[in-house]
């Protein structure tokens, strides 16, 4: 006969297990750092931003090198903004599955180096812009895109990057273009800092 506490700890460990594997945001979301707004999309489907708010710096130089050669072969871009940040651009449907928001391998992987080398920059800021899936309706793939953003954020956070330095949203299908393949897109920037030389 099982005992009243094998019982507990069984249901337990059910719940837990079961709560691993959604990749749904947590309850209360970490507050985005305050100057960080949703994108609105510009040219090329980057999020726009003001111009002349980042600092390009030898460091973030240093992670994009790293990052395109590690990444290098998988249909993932690494590049310098216009603004002056790093834009890390995985392909989503290889990191979700279809209508689902949990980060799949070989995702999860680049996720681990993308972790890497945002702990290596500490001042730096984080945006993760998700497309949902071609087609359903709008809000649907607005929810989606969001929910994935959110799953990449979880993911960072859990491999050691503070959550008030990420912001997270997702571009409508109306913002989509039919023909492009769905993205999910990091960009990493250093503020300036009225005065300051840009971080080397």
């Amino acid at each position: 006969m099982i005992s009243l506490n094998a019982l507990s700890v069984i249901a337990l460990s059910v719940i837990v297990m079961g709560l691993a594997g959604c990749a749904a945001p947590p309850a209360v979301a970490p507050p985005p750092p305050a100057t960080i707004e949703a994108p609105t999309v510009a040219p090329g489907g980057l999020p726009a931003r003001a111009p002349g708010t980042y600092a390009w710096s030898d460091k973030l130089a240093s992670s994009a090198a790293r990052l395109r050669s590690g990444l290098q072969g998988n249909n993932v871009a690494v590049s310098q903004t216009t603004d002056e940040r790093l834009w890390v651009s995985l392909p989503a449907e290889a990191a979700f599955v279809a209508g689902r928001a949990a980060v799949k391998a070989p995702a999860t992987g680049w996720l681990d180096q993308v972790a890497l080398a945002l702990r290596e920059l500490p001042r730096a800021e984080v945006q993760i812009v998700s497309d949902a899936d071609a087609g359903g309706s709008d809000n649907s793939a607005r929810v989606l895109a969001l929910d994935r953003a959110a799953s990449a954020r979880d993911w960072l956070v859990a491999r050691g990057v503070p959550p008030q330095r990420i912001s997270v949203a997702g571009r409508s299908n109306r913002n989509a273009v039919p023909t492009e393949p769905r993205r999910l897109d990091i960009l990493i920037g250093e503020r300036t800092r009225p005065g300051a030389e840009p971080a080397k």
